[in-house]
């Protein structure tokens, strides 16, 4: 009898049980064994599976990489004026309140949109002009009192 078996009973008799059907498994079958009729006619390599797995992997990371592009651009700022974008930041104003702000100063032909800075007849002057050019619409005109608010809450309201 097996000292390993008398010792360790539970533990080498799986071993040997994992052993000996690994053995089976790892067994290779040859060509000349198999019956003609199992044999193949023409030699065929096997499908490369690696191939697909490859592309869908591919696939994967070029999705991921455009959804995160996709994600992370940020919109453009549409003042190219620095000292108004300084200010819009100064007064925490976001990027829906400077397009609007933009918007207002070309409407009123200002030359620069930090002008809109300067006082609150200043502010409204401009809002008057831009509104006769073309009509400012609900949602701008709620964002243009937020803003007024904003730059203007310190100072004495004219």
């Amino acid at each position: 009898m097996n000292m390993c078996h008398v010792t360790l009973h539970p533990i080498c008799q799986n071993l040997i049980d994992a052993l000996s059907v690994g053995g089976l498994l790892l067994a290779e079958t040859r060509q000349s064994e198999l019956a003609p009729e199992f044999r193949e006619l023409a030699p065929t390599g096997s499908f490369p599976w690696w191939v697909i797995a490859a592309v869908l992997l591919l696939l994967v990371v070029a999705f991921a990489a455009y959804w995160t592009i996709a994600q992370l651009r940020v919109p453009a700022i549409p003042i190219s004026d620095d000292l108004t974008l300084e200010l819009c930041r100064a007064h925490r104003i976001g990027l829906q309140q400077r397009v609007v702000l933009d918007h207002v100063a070309r409407m009123a032909k200002l030359g620069r949109t930090a002008e809109l800075f300067l006082s609150p007849a200043t502010f409204d002057q401009a809002i008057d002009r831009a509104n006769r050019a073309k009509r400012l619409r609900g949602g701008q005109r709620e964002s243009l009192l937020m803003v007024r608010r904003l730059i203007f809450s310190n100072s004495p309201q004219a």
